[in-house]
């Protein structure tokens, strides 16, 4: 996958299509050390993966006090380690609470869409693991396209279900 580095790229979790397999944590704890994204069992018995969401107006960013947190050419927030300070005014921002504290470095740490991987230009290995096509990875206007596509598909087969049923 060439990625045009003006282009906005976007990650996003079909959570409808998700078979909680956790295939893409394994994936990213291999490739890092440790997972940035966990899947979680809820309490209705669903796996759902959580992560990142690399926000566009990143709350994290706004809140880091030296910069650390920043956002790359691509859209990725990541945490630039020679400048944290380990004082996880991320974390608290973070509605989601992902950055974490990095006992060994004592620095944020969060997914960063696997930077070394996009430079070389390929997707995350969460995306470009998982077994259901869940995880969406690409140019912000594709994904978007792909999502709405889903979507209407999902809800044609809810209709037609219903309809089939006679209910």
């Amino acid at each position: 996958m060439t990625q045009d580095p003006a282009v906005k790229y976007l990650r996003t979790i079909d959570l409808g299509r998700c078979i909680g397999c956790g295939a893409c944590e394994a994936a990213c704890e291999f490739v890092h050390g440790a997972p940035f994204i966990v899947v979680h069992r809820t309490s209705v018995g669903l796996d759902i993966p959580i992560s990142c969401m690399h926000c566009a107006k990143a709350p994290c960013v706004a809140a880091c006090p030296t910069g650390a947190m920043t956002i790359d050419n691509r859209g990725a927030v990541y945490v630039e380690q020679s400048k944290c300070i380990g004082c996880l005014a991320c974390l608290y921002a973070c509605p989601f609470g992902i950055p974490e504290l990095d006992r060994a470095t004592r620095t944020a740490v969060k997914c960063h869409l696997c930077m070394d991987l996009r430079r070389e230009g390929l997707e995350p290995a969460c995306s470009a693991i998982c077994p259901a096509n869940a995880i969406l990875y690409g140019e912000d206007a594709l994904v978007f396209q792909l999502a709405k596509k889903r979507t209407a598909e999902s809800m044609a087969k809810a209709r037609f279900e219903f309809e089939f049923r006679g209910v």
